[in-house]
């Protein structure tokens, strides 16, 4: 059975951690491990923290997921940082993912989509939230609308057909990830855009999934301050992207 590394990126977040830390530690499987990855909480979040995986460690059954100790950083650097310097401890997993804290995504979802990328011959998975029959999706309308807005933003400027960049559920092979780990800069939300843009462009295979979501009370996410701090993320992925385009065809003339 193929390992999975699996990383919650937190920040100042134990209260929605908890019952969704429980969860995971009571249904995923044995090849799983899961890694907290505090990317600079208050002091007090960094004590509960320690303590709550570790007492999720301590009641977790024999057939169920290794609770790894957390990550720790000092800098707050975002969402995109703390993911990264989980997938760094990968080595030796043959899959990499992330799920964010809140527990929009279910266990019942994280293993579903774990199985189908087994099965699938792709490199990469990307959770989506369509609202389709048979999934569930929760969430309000304006969550909904300025959703629809970035994922037209980002088609548009980098020529990617994604529905949904931004859902908390991602899965790599350890091997597609070694591809593109030096070229990730994008530290914050818009993470998910930069790591589809680069497995796209080494050539990795990438597929996205519809799977049920459900939105959680307590987000420090704000749909307008945050949604052009994102936007404006994008502008300068583009950017980057196209000097290396530019780059690599001055150093082939």
């Amino acid at each position: 059975m193929k390992r999975t590394l699996l990383v919650i990126p937190h920040y100042n977040d134990t209260g929605r951690l908890t019952p969704f830390l429980s969860e995971l530690a009571t249904h995923l499987p044995s090849h799983f491990s899961v890694l907290v990855s505090d990317d600079g909480s208050l002091q007090g979040e960094r004590e509960s923290l320690c303590m709550i995986c570790e007492t999720t460690r301590k009641n977790t059954g024999e057939n169920g997921p290794q609770i790894l100790p957390p990550l720790f950083t000092q800098a707050n650097t975002g969402k995109g940082g703390a993911i990264i310097r989980g997938w760094e401890h990968g080595e030796g997993f043959e899959q990499l993912a992330f799920v964010d804290a809140d527990g929009a995504v279910a266990s019942s979802e994280i293993i579903r989509a774990e199985e189908f990328f087994r099965g699938a011959c792709v490199d990469a998975l990307f959770g989506s939230r369509v609202k389709m029959l048979g999934r569930s999706i929760s969430r309000s309308r304006a969550r909904h609308y300025s959703g629809r807005i970035f994922a037209t933003l980002v088609s548009t400027l980098l020529a990617v057909p994604a529905y949904d960049t931004q859902c908390g559920l991602k899965i790599i092979t350890f091997g597609a990830y070694q591809k593109i780990r030096n070229s990730l800069k994008s530290c914050g939300f818009a993470f998910d855009v930069e790591l589809l843009i680069r497995l796209i462009d080494a050539r990795c295979l990438v597929e996205e999934i519809p799977i049920d979501w459900h939105d959680v009370k307590g987000s420090k996410v704000s749909l307008f301050r945050d949604s052009f701090l994102m936007a404006r993320e994008v502008f300068k992925i583009r950017g980057r992207r196209q000097n290396e385009l530019a780059q690599n065809h001055d150093s082939m003339s």
